[in-house]
């Protein structure tokens, strides 16, 4: 994340939403710049690509336990599925139903949620980390820190529903949630009371 002062709000931010996770998740289930091959022991080595997320929640999939890993955060999603359908419900692009949506989650993530705030860069930077959270993440979580951002993102998202829908490609992102930075403290806070 860039420094300056919109950096450092970015950071204030970070850490605030990190300081939720930890407690709503547990301390060994929330990570903060998470490097997705850090600790790893399965496939997924440094030959490959590997993002860093600024957020991430467990279970974590990083080793050759992936059905054990996998039920964990089957057994996750059950047990904070009010959580995850309040997410739904605000989220910027929330189309059909909340069982819908959880059905087209990624069934082979690297965590339960993979979390990634939008604060710069451009399209192709934004596009990237929404692939990031969609590929990583059961659920991928972007927050748009800025009106920018937020409008940039929902461009993103119309462009590939609508290559989806002309047979461009096939339907991809279909896990993520785009939350405005205000209302997802909001919904980790009232988690917490």
């Amino acid at each position: 994340m860039p420094e300056g002062k919109r950096g450092r709000e970015v950071r204030i931010y970070q850490e605030k939403v990190y300081s939720y996770l930890k407690r709503i998740f547990g301390e060994n289930n929330a990570k903060k710049e998470w490097d997705v091959a850090k600790d790893s022991t399965d496939d997924f080595i440094r030959k490959l690509y590997c993002p860093r997320l600024d957020l991430a929640v467990g279970p974590f999939n990083i080793d050759r336990k992936i059905t054990y890993n996998n039920t964990e955060i089957e057994k996750t999603i059950g047990h904070y599925r009010s959580l995850l359908e309040k997410m739904f419900n605000y989220s910027e692009q929330c189309d059909g139903n909340f069982d819908e949506f959880l059905n087209k989650r990624n069934i082979n993530p690297r965590c339960f949620l993979a979390i990634e705030i939008e604060n710069y860069g451009t399209g192709k930077y934004m596009l990237g980390n929404i692939a990031n959270v969609s590929i990583i993440g059961s659920i991928g979580v972007i927050i748009p820190f800025n009106d920018r951002q937020l409008s940039n993102c929902k461009r993103i998202i119309a462009y590939v529903d609508f290559a989806t829908e002309v047979k461009k490609i096939k339907a991809i992102f279909e896990n993520i949630l785009v939350i405005d930075k205000e209302i997802f403290l909001k919904v980790l806070k009232k988690e917490l009371s």
